[in-house]
């Protein structure tokens, strides 16, 4: 009898330590779903924010534009930035496309022959409107520096490199877009004159939806670094922060291109 209560006994503590352990998978599975639902509602309300800051402006302006009797220069200013703002609604409705193309593994690239310098130019100029009050230095060869790349794609990255340079920077300072041939690669880089990243946070940088400690009074989707290295790692290269050095304070971020 005593042995048959023993092993009662024990079976009823194994029980009880199974329930317990279940509830523990429970309680934990619950708190991660509330964290999960807890980012799903923090991500859209970037999201929209993301959307509406650049329709503020595009919707603003047009009705400037649409006004009788306006001077060309007002026209030619408020269609750049109705253009300007176009394209960065278009890469972030291309960030998060891409978002769920790379988890689900379908994302790929187009590449045909392309010019680097050109690209280049075209990407600042785009985005000058937008900081009216920046400096903006575009430093490229004379001469265009072709590649087998994906066009779009590269406009991609390097818009949301420029626009993340312009957010993290102030007013009346310089953005610089650098861009320079060395063997059989295209050099690209993008210095901004904002507060320079300690080396410690690099990792986190490329994250998806990670954004920087400090940085709440800056909105975004955090996606925008992480396309960037996604894109330029498709097309062979690697998306680095460079340390400063010297007097120099700012942060750069370049990458390269293969030449073939």
């Amino acid at each position: 009898m005593q042995v048959q209560h023993e092993q009662s006994e024990q079976s009823q503590n194994h029980e009880i330590e199974n329930l317990q352990r279940q509830v523990n998978e429970l309680t934990a599975a619950n708190l991660l779903l509330q964290e999960q639902l807890a980012r799903k509602e923090q991500f859209a309300a970037m999201i929209a924010h993301e959307l509406r800051s650049p329709l503020t402006p595009i919707i603003n302006y047009a009705q400037i534009v649409a006004r009788p009797n306006q001077r060309r220069e007002t026209i030619e200013r408020g269609t750049n930035i109705i253009i300007s703002q176009g394209w960065r609604l278009t890469r972030l409705v291309s960030d998060l496309l891409d978002s769920s193309r790379l988890s689900s593994g379908q994302f790929s690239l187009k590449c045909a022959p392309c010019d680097a310098v050109a690209l280049v130019r075209e990407v600042a100029e785009q985005l000058r409107p937008i900081a009216p009050y920046h400096h903006f230095a575009v430093e490229i060869p004379t001469s265009p520096v072709v590649g087998n790349w994906d066009a779009d794609r590269l406009q991609q990255a390097l818009g949301n490199l420029v626009d993340n340079a312009i957010k993290y920077s102030d007013e009346d300072t310089t953005i610089t877009v650098r861009a320079v041939q060395t063997p059989g690669k295209m050099h690209i880089s993008v210095h901004n004159e904002g507060v320079s990243i300690p080396t410690a946070s690099i990792e986190q940088l490329f994250r998806p939806f990670s954004r920087l400690p400090g940085s709440s009074s800056h909105k975004g989707s955090g996606l925008g670094l992480y396309i960037a290295k996604c894109i330029i790692e498709a097309h062979g290269g690697e998306l680095r922060l460079d340390q400063s050095t010297g007097d120099q304070q700012g942060t750069t971020f370049s990458f390269d291109l293969p030449v073939e």
